[in-house]
C-alpha cells in the first residue's frame, strides 16, 4: 500500500485535474501516476469523504456539478475529432433512410451534420439528438420513450428496449465508452449497455462513432464483440497497431483526419 504522504499528494493532483475538467477517468489515472486501479479507487474514496469528487463507473466527476453541467462539460471534450467523426459518417447516410443515433457527444456531433439529409427517419433515445434534429431537418423524429437518466438527458430502460426491438433500420450508429480488442465494445452505464445490445440487433448496418481516446479502454459492462460492428468510424488519433487488429476481425475501419488542435 502507499505511504499517506504519496496518497496526499495523489489525491491533491487528482483534485486539480477534476477542477479544470470536471471528471475523471481510472484508466487514465493509472497511466499518469504508474500505480494500480486498486490505488487510484482508494484516493476517489479519500476524495469522496472528503466532498471533492462523486464517484462514477470507471472513475469521478466534480462533486459540485450537476449532471447537466457534466455533460455540458464533455461535450467540450475532444471537439474537433467528434466534429470529424460526424461529418465522415454523415457521408455514409442517404436521403430517405431509416437510422438510429445512440446518446452520447459524438452521437450528438454526427446528428448535427444530418441537416441538409432529406426525408430521414431518425430513431433514438436521446433527447438531445432528437429535438436537434426536429428543430433543424424535415427529419421523422421517433424517441424511444423509458426511463430518464440522472447523468444526461436520455431514456433507457426496457420501454425504450421495446422500440428498437418493434423497428428495423438502415444504419445504427453506436458509441462507446471503450474498445479493445479482448473485450470489445464496452461502457459505464449497464442500463445504457442494454439498450446498445438491441440496438445491434435492428440495423441492417451497424456503424461505430468512436474517437480514439476511447481506444483501448475497458469499461465496466460489455456491449458486444468488435465483430458486431460492420464499420467503425474514428478519428486520426488512432493507433495504426489497433486499426489492423480491428480491421483483421472484419470490420472496416475509416478514419477522419483531425486537422484542429483540441
Amino acid at each position: 500500500m502507499s505511504s499517506p504522504l504519496l496518497q496526499m499528494e495523489r489525491a491533491r493532483l487528482i483534485a486539480e485535474e477534476v477542477l479544470v475538467h470536471s471528471s475523471v477517468r481510472v484508466v487514465d489515472l493509472v497511466e499518469r501516476f504508474g500505480v494500480s486501479g486498486e490505488t487510484i479507487r482508494r484516493d476517489l474514496e479519500l476524495l469522496e469523504q472528503q466532498g471533492v469528487v462523486r464517484r462514477v463507473y470507471g472513475g469521478a466527476v466534480d462533486a459540485r456539478q450537476s449532471p447537466v453541467q457534466l455533460y455540458h462539460s464533455r461535450k467540450r471534450h475532444r471537439v474537433a475529432a467528434k466534429r470529424a467523426i460526424g461529418a465522415l459518417a454523415a457521408s455514409l447516410v442517404e436521403d430517405g433512410e431509416t437510422i438510429i443515433i445512440d446518446v452520447g457527444t459524438t452521437a450528438l456531433s454526427f446528428a448535427m451534420q444530418l441537416f441538409e439529409k432529406k426525408r430521414l427517419t431518425v430513431i433514438t433515445p436521446s433527447l438531445q439528438v432528437a429535438l436537434l434534429m426536429k428543430r433543424n431537418s424535415d427529419a421523422r423524429v421517433i424517441v424511444t420513450g423509458g426511463e430518464l437518466e440522472d447523468d444526461e438527458p436520455y431514456l433507457t430502460g426496457p420501454i425504450a428496449e421495446g422500440v428498437f426491438e418493434r423497428f428495423h433500420a438502415n444504419r445504427a450508429f453506436i458509441a462507446a465508452g471503450g474498445l479493445s480488442l479482448d473485450r470489445g465494445l464496452t461502457d459505464y452505464n449497464d442500463a445504457e449497455v442494454q439498450v446498445r445490445k438491441v440496438m445491434l440487433k435492428s440495423a441492417s448496418q451497424i456503424i461505430g462513432l468512436i474517437d480514439s481516446s476511447k481506444m483501448g479502454v475497458r469499461a465496466t459492462s460489455v456491449i458486444g464483440d468488435i465483430t458486431a460492428l460492420d464499420m467503425m468510424v474514428t478519428d486520426s488519433g488512432i493507433a495504426g497497431e489497433l486499426t489492423r487488429g480491428i480491421q483483421e476481425s472484419g470490420v472496416e475501419v475509416l478514419v477522419a483526419e483531425v486537422t484542429e488542435e483540441e
